[in-house]
């Protein structure tokens, strides 16, 4: 009977831990764009703080509370170099991986404009998460880091 609980807590103890959200850089990038090519995506059900590192997370809450409610340091997607989308010859790169850091370059045209992202990614306890990105195609290349650390204009 011992042996049967300890079993039985072992399993329930397995199941309590946190699953990766993506296992892989791959994982994360394919549901990332998913979300542009899918037309029926709810975007209202996305939290996007779920894919962002908590470095990245911490940058965007202070931009949120030094912005008070008006718009703060980015007012465009990242992720597509704009406010509007309209994503086709997506290709994302195989991910370069160097422990619990990687980087994953993915090409896309987002209406005519032909944009060139590098990701920065982490391994978190709770899977890969989106560090940083850098444009560096499109009309104004950027480094969404960069970008979220400098002084909010007023």
């Amino acid at each position: 009977m011992h042996r049967l609980l300890t079993a039985a807590l072992l399993l329930l103890l397995a199941g309590a831990a946190p699953a990766f959200a993506y296992d892989t850089p791959a994982d994360l990038m394919k549901a990332i764009y998913s979300h542009y090519t899918d037309a029926k995506f709810d975007w209202d059900s996305f939290d996007e703080a779920t894919v962002r590192s908590k470095a990245l997370n911490m940058l965007f809450d202070k931009d949120a509370k030094e912005a008070n409610g008006e718009v703060g340091r980015i007012d465009f997607d990242p992720y597509v170099d704009g406010q509007d989308y309209e994503i086709t010859k997506l290709k994302i790169g195989a991910p370069t991986v160097k422990g619990d850091t990687a980087t994953v370059e993915v090409k896309f045209n987002n209406f005519e404009m032909e944009e060139d992202m590098v990701f920065t990614l982490v391994k978190e306890a709770d899977g890969w998460k989106i560090d940083d990105v850098n444009s560096k195609g499109g009309a104004d290349p950027y480094d969404l880091k960069d970008i979220m650390s400098a002084p909010l204009a007023q």
